[in-house]
């Protein structure tokens, strides 16, 4: 065979290969990459409080209605989540909230402050974030 077809069927076998790999990467990338809010389930809950001082109401949600009411309530150069709309008391006074596993209280999600973790609870200190971090570490 001559050098200059040996030299452009080379050309086309890497070129037809790259151009599969390329399909095969962006396939995977496309069916297993993050799908942000849509990804999410409403299967999964998440708890909500009323700041309202005449409701203070506590109840949960799916997480993906959460996340999307808070997108479509979310004003463009905002850097604050914007309050929810409450289901008892129809003002927008509902935030992300946590239930302690272990005293059982409702409480505003990350009160404690920005050296906390999110979800200690105010009353008794309990963290199921840091004890999950203490499990995982000490490999239980």
């Amino acid at each position: 065979m001559e050098e200059g077809k040996k030299k452009a069927i080379m050309v086309t076998i890497t070129v037809v290969c790259l151009a599969v790999a390329g399909i095969i990467f962006y396939t995977q990338q496309a069916g297993s990459g993050n799908k942000g809010i849509e990804g999410l389930s409403d299967e999964k809950m998440v708890w909500v409080l009323c700041r309202n001082p005449d409701c203070e109401t506590s109840y949960q949600m799916g997480m993906k209605t959460f996340f999307k009411t808070v997108e479509e309530r979310q004003e463009p150069m905002s850097m604050q989540v914007p309050a929810l709309i409450c289901d008892k008391c129809g003002e927008a006074s509902v935030y992300r909230a946590a239930k302690c596993e272990k005293c059982g209280l409702v409480f505003e999600w990350g009160t404690m402050g920005a050296q906390e973790f999110a979800d200690r609870c105010p009353d008794c200190g309990y963290s199921g974030i840091e004890e999950g971090r203490k499990k995982r570490r000490s490999g239980e």
